[in-house]
């Protein structure tokens, strides 16, 4: 039985590393080396072989203590590559055993469920089964097409700009997230332009005011609402309905499945999902939380 080897960033082979991450049954783009280089920069990495199979290390430092978070604006990580259980088996028994807390989710061919594991969903499109909108989907897009909506492909070299200006307020205001975890969201849109893995798609109206906007970020066979917003709220134009509707379309010969995103979803917005063709996807959430006494009562 091959050893896993724990690799220090600099060391990685990145090639490799996203050979064996484009080789998976559903290519995340999380996990791409570039992305990651992003939400967490000194990311370390499992190698089982010579890259058959890996495992993203997210690790950070906290009073003294190394743990193993979910990185911001990202979903499901865990094994890559060639997965079996008996991979899958060596990697979490060398997380577990060398970080005290870890809170991460492991992507949706992981078929590992170890003890702390719980179940999360997203809404996913697979191109090759179909789908198909609901009546009321299919009322807001006509609604939207009636006001005469225009819709845009940003120019690579404004969608930094673009992004700052409309999502950034949104991250902000309406997300509450902070000031430094948006500063994360800015260098994954700059790694994004950089790499040439991202479409933002524009919605304006008669007068050239933006009504919704979104991000798109995509490989070779995978696509996924990374973040988008729309400014009609309380008119229900149907902005965003028109938005994704011409996103879903204009993926459908350039990859395999679309991703809404949605990890962590309300009612409301399961159901925008699923009126639009999404499928529930589900995936495993991993939480072991091993620190000494008196940190646990710190961080509860």
């Amino acid at each position: 039985m091959q050893v896993i080897k724990h690799i220090n960033h600099n060391l990685i082979d990145f090639k490799k590393w996203d050979n064996a991450i484009l080789s998976s049954p559903i290519p995340y783009v999380f996990a791409q080396s570039y992305y990651l280089n992003a939400t967490c920069p000194n990311w370390s990495a499992l190698i089982y072989g010579d890259y058959e199979s890996v495992f993203p290390i997210t690790d950070k430092l906290k009073f003294g203590i190394k743990y193993l978070p979910q990185p911001s604006f990202t979903s499901q990580l865990g094994t890559y590559g060639k997965i079996n259980l008996d991979v899958e088996n060596q990697f979490c028994n060398y997380i577990i055993t060398h970080f005290k807390l870890i809170e991460i989710e492991l992507n949706s061919f992981n078929t590992i469920s170890p003890k702390g594991a719980s179940s999360k969903k997203t809404h996913i499109i697979n191109y090759s089964e179909g789908y198909s909108y609901n009546q009321n989907t299919k009322r807001n897009i006509a609604k939207a097409k009636a006001n005469n909506f225009k819709i845009e492909k940003t120019a690579s070299n404004k969608i930094v700009e673009y992004s700052k200006k409309y999502i950034n307020p949104f991250l902000l205001t309406d997300l509450k997230l902070s000031k430094n975890t948006i500063l994360i969201f800015d260098a994954i849109i700059q790694n994004c332009v950089i790499n040439n893995s991202i479409i933002n798609f524009i919605i304006t109206d008669t007068t050239g005011n933006v009504r919704a906007i979104a991000h798109f970020v995509y490989n070779n066979d995978y696509v996924v609402f990374l973040k988008g917003t729309n400014f009609d709220k309380s008119e229900n134009s149907g902005s965003m309905h028109l938005l994704l509707d011409f996103a879903i379309n204009y993926f459908s010969d350039k990859c395999k499945w679309f991703d809404f995103g949605g990890g962590s979803l309300n009612e409301g917005l399961a159901g925008f999902y699923k009126g639009l063709g999404g499928r529930e996807l589900t995936y495993s959430y991993l939480r072991v939380n091993n620190l000494p006494k008196f940190i646990k009562l710190f961080k509860n």
